[in-house]
């Protein structure tokens, strides 16, 4: 399991960083969010068309930012809402 510290800490830094360090496969990318009236949503690298500065794009559909509750990569969770703090993610398993 690849093990991430990741030194960004917001969720359009991160984001970017998937999307354009070379060593990262976006389509692995999987974020989670709050969709409301449904609950938690998600969707993948492949989906977004644009991150901007506070929503993130999916064609005619802008997610905002703060309603990401957790990123994964390749199904292990490396960001979760709340702990921006930058700990480590370290949970196992298929998410």
């Amino acid at each position: 399991m690849r093990k991430f510290k990741l030194k960004e800490k917001d969720v359009r830094s991160i984001l970017n960083r998937l999307k354009w360090d070379p060593t990262f496969d976006f389509s692995l990318v999987e974020v989670l969010y709050i969709d409301r009236p449904r609950g938690i949503s998600r969707f993948f690298g492949g989906d977004i068309e644009d991150i901007g500065h506070k929503f993130i794009y999916l064609g005619s559909i802008a997610i905002p930012m703060h309603r990401v509750v957790e990123i994964r990569y390749d199904g292990k969770a490396i960001w979760r809402k709340g702990n921006e703090r930058g700990e480590e993610q370290t949970r196992e398993g298929n998410g």
